[in-house]
């Protein structure tokens, strides 16, 4: 059977929730069930005992972005649902290059240096190489190191900036409108 294309824009959803067993399984429902793609999913706790952080890539239409959001606000255990335009808000993504030990040399150091990676780990036969950026600087990195000297590469999501709410904007509900001080660009 093939899959539905959906036409929509890159959002990053943070969802403020209690870390309940099933939760994550009602979450991911609500965007499988309409054929939402997701980029990128990452579960983070927070300073709030039993509070977690979800954040979401995903591909969403804009007429349906407020309904999704309504919906995971309505999951018993979720405080708050909140989106930014991806393209507005980047979700920076940590990128794990394993490189070969014959490639190390002068010209690794500048490569790094200059795309602000770093070593993390030297193994028999290879390095850990690390960088945070956006999903076009990990790319640029990668096309760099393609070759044969490039083993092996993998990202994970990290926490939009923007998604980090202050306590006293934690409990607002979400028809309500947020503080004056918030960029133009929050939540939708």
């Amino acid at each position: 059977m093939k899959a539905r294309t959906i036409m929509g824009t890159q959002n990053i959803i943070a969802i403020y929730a209690n870390d309940k067993k099933g939760l994550l399984s009602q979450i991911l429902n609500h965007f499988n069930k309409r054929d939402y793609q997701i980029g990128c999913l990452n579960v983070s706790r927070t300073d709030i005992q039993d509070i977690v952080l979800i954040t979401v890539e995903v591909v969403i239409p804009a007429k349906e972005l407020k309904t999704i959001l309504r919906k995971l606000e309505n999951i018993v255990e979720v405080y708050r649902a909140l989106a930014w335009d991806a393209k507005i808000v980047p979700l920076n993504k940590i990128g794990f290059y394993r490189v070969s030990l014959q490639l190390l040399g002068d010209s690794l150091w500048s490569l790094l240096q200059k795309h602000g990676a770093t070593i993390t780990k030297i193994l028999d036969d290879s390095l850990m190489i690390q960088k945070i950026g956006d999903d076009d600087s990990l790319t640029d990195l990668y096309n760099q190191l393609d070759g044969k000297h490039l083993l092996g590469f993998c990202k994970s999501g990290l926490i939009a900036q923007q998604s980090m709410l202050q306590l006293d904007q934690f409990f607002i509900p979400a028809g309500e409108s947020q503080p004056a001080h918030e960029p133009a660009y929050a939540p939708c």
